[in-house]
């Protein structure tokens, strides 16, 4: 189930625990990199491309520590990676849009041997859940109007699902990438536990889902070894 937060209720968003960090997203170049560090966000975006078209030398590599954020800006953040050719590289996290779309992306892409790529769901998932102010905020309306609201929602989510599903099908990969994890013979196995925050996948299973060229640095890659407060269930794929 993904939890559904709405800032005008639309554009939606899809973000982990961790983009509740208030400081902003820093984009900067080192050591020949493009870096990417903290939730994905429009002005983030305009940011890095303003970055790189005004760059001589064009870096080859997008170095990106994010919690996700806006599904809009995930897909376009996305996009431009995919038109650039750049590859992506996760030393700690990418999850929620970061993981669903950007990862996926990258030409080639470079994970630690503790990164975690961390999904929770996406624009196709079937079941949603309101955060708390969002339900206050529905709650309050008169029945009509909150009928009204909901009824906006749901076309809302069913018309981007639509752009969801044609950017991975362009980017070869599987349709159920980012709902996989919520079929109930999978989500039982980690629903109660109140420090999974979602799921991962094994290396093999990424390139099952039609995520290929990605090399683990110091391998065996053992996503998220390196987190106390939270964990991603690595989903065991059925031949």
């Amino acid at each position: 189930m993904r939890q559904l937060a709405l800032p005008a209720f639309l554009p939606l968003l899809f973000t982990a625990s961790l983009a509740c960090a208030a400081d902003p997203t820093q984009v900067f170049v080192d050591h020949g990199e493009l870096h990417y560090v903290g939730p994905l966000d429009e002005q983030a975006n305009a940011r890095l491309f303003a970055l790189y078209d005004s760059l001589k030398d064009k870096p080859a590599t997008l170095a990106i520590r994010s919690p996700g954020g806006p599904t809009t800006e995930g897909l376009a953040l996305g996009k431009w990676v995919q038109d650039h050719k750049l590859d992506v590289k996760v030393l700690e996290y990418c999850m929620s849009s970061c993981a669903n779309y950007v990862f996926p992306a990258g030409a080639h892409k470079v994970v630690s041997n503790f990164a975690v790529i961390g999904l929770h769901g996406g624009l196709s998932s079937t079941t949603f859940s309101f955060d708390e102010a969002t339900k206050k905020m529905l709650d309050a309306l008169p029945p009509k109007e909150r009928q009204a609201m909901l009824d906006q929602i749901d076309a809302s989510i069913k018309g981007d699902a639509v752009k969801e599903q044609a950017y991975l099908k362009a980017l070869g990969v599987r349709a159920d990438y980012v709902t996989l994890g919520q079929q109930e013979r999978y989500q039982k196995l980690y629903r109660d536990d109140p420090k999974t925050m979602g799921w991962t996948y094994s290396l093999e299973d990424f390139g099952r889902m039609g995520i290929h060229d990605i090399s683990v640095i110091n391998p065996p890659w053992r996503p998220g070894a390196a987190m106390k407060n939270m964990s991603f269930m690595v989903l065991k794929l059925d031949e």
